[in-house]
């Protein structure tokens, strides 16, 4: 897991080029990383979770799902929204996903080693599905998927 930020993927010739460099430099970041923290003692665990979300629109008349290219729409509207909500104990974060059509939600804080933030994740998971799922159109579902079935299959995209 790493940071998504957006852009455009490199066309396969480009990639090609540029593997060696990221292996290398992926073992590097993990070397640095791994001496920076290996002599840690007593730290505080922290930690997350994240969900992953398609946006479809169904089309219960031709009995159609198709994919939605809104997630950046959707994740501007839920972080602008999010700064109403900035006082409450609990928080979203929303981030870009590999496809257009998905968004991913994290907590805005992390959890602690207290057995009291065990009872926030399912809390904070079932809030941030509330807070997108108030985001979507009458005919749009948001499941948590990483993969879309009929992905290049025909007429995969809505065209709104």
């Amino acid at each position: 897991m790493g940071l998504l930020v957006e852009g455009e993927a490199l066309p396969p010739e480009e990639l090609t080029k540029s593997l060696n460099f990221i292996r290398e430099h992926g073992i590097t970041q993990f070397l640095c990383t791994w001496n920076r923290v290996k002599d840690i003692k007593d730290d505080e665990l922290r930690f997350g979770d994240e969900i992953e979300c398609g946006i479809f629109v169904v089309d219960y008349n031709n009995k159609t799902v198709k994919i939605a290219l809104r997630g950046a729409e959707l994740r501007q509207h839920l972080i602008e929204k999010e700064h109403l909500f900035a006082h409450e104990s609990e928080g979203c974060t929303w981030h870009p996903e590999f496809g257009a059509w998905m968004i991913e939600s994290t907590p805005s804080k992390p959890y602690t080693n207290y057995v009291c933030d065990l009872l926030r994740v399912e809390r904070n998971m079932a809030l941030r599905r509330r807070r997108l799922f108030a985001m979507l159109a009458e005919n749009e579902i948001a499941p948590t998927v990483t993969c879309f079935p009929l992905l290049g299959v025909g007429d995969f995209i809505y065209n709104s």
